[in-house]
């Protein structure tokens, strides 16, 4: 078992964020961001090396995003909604996520097999982010952190809208 962290920088959770192992050593630096046109995540090692991203390929009611890993596909994520949780299917690795964008809480699995679980948390230095936990060490990093931070994406966009939504002058200036 093998624990990680992908902690928001800022709080829209955009430009970079860093992705550290269960010491809080940087590993992997994520960049970008999803919006109303078609967004992309990219995945870079601390070196500044290309590993993978995601893109927002069809942007309609049902949105999808393909996984690439060194420019190859390796998935694409369907977005499904619940009324209580999310659901995704990532079709080529045939892993199957559910959990809820309230609570930034998921569940990724290949049949019945565990692959990761994600956790919010809230570090010592006052971050928030997610804690990954992969099942197995010897998993492929970069298709399970690619996945990792679309779901944060996604949980972040929608607490975006509800602080909006509830509070609509939250970023008119004032005199």
């Amino acid at each position: 078992m093998a624990i990680y962290y992908l902690l928001n920088q800022n709080p829209n959770g955009v430009n970079s964020q860093f992705i550290f192992d269960q010491n809080y050593q940087s590993i992997m630096i994520l960049t970008g961001q999803f919006g109303f046109s078609q967004g992309s995540l990219n995945l870079l090692s601390i070196n500044g090396d290309y590993l993978g991203r995601v893109i927002q390929i069809k942007q309609k009611f049902s949105p999808i995003y393909q996984l690439e890993k060194e420019h190859q596909p390796i998935g694409q994520m369907h977005k499904l909604t619940g009324v209580w949780h999310q659901f995704t299917f990532i079709s080529q690795l045939n892993w199957a996520t559910i959990g809820s964008i309230a609570t930034n809480s998921y569940q990724t699995a290949h049949g019945v097999h565990n692959i990761f679980t994600v956790q919010p948390i809230i570090n010592k230095k006052g971050l928030d982010g997610i804690m990954i936990t992969l099942e197995d060490e010897q998993q492929d990093l970069v298709p399970v952190f690619l996945v990792a931070a679309t779901l944060n994406q996604w949980s972040l966009i929608a607490q975006r809208k509800n602080r909006l939504k509830f509070n609509r002058f939250n970023m008119m200036a004032t005199n």
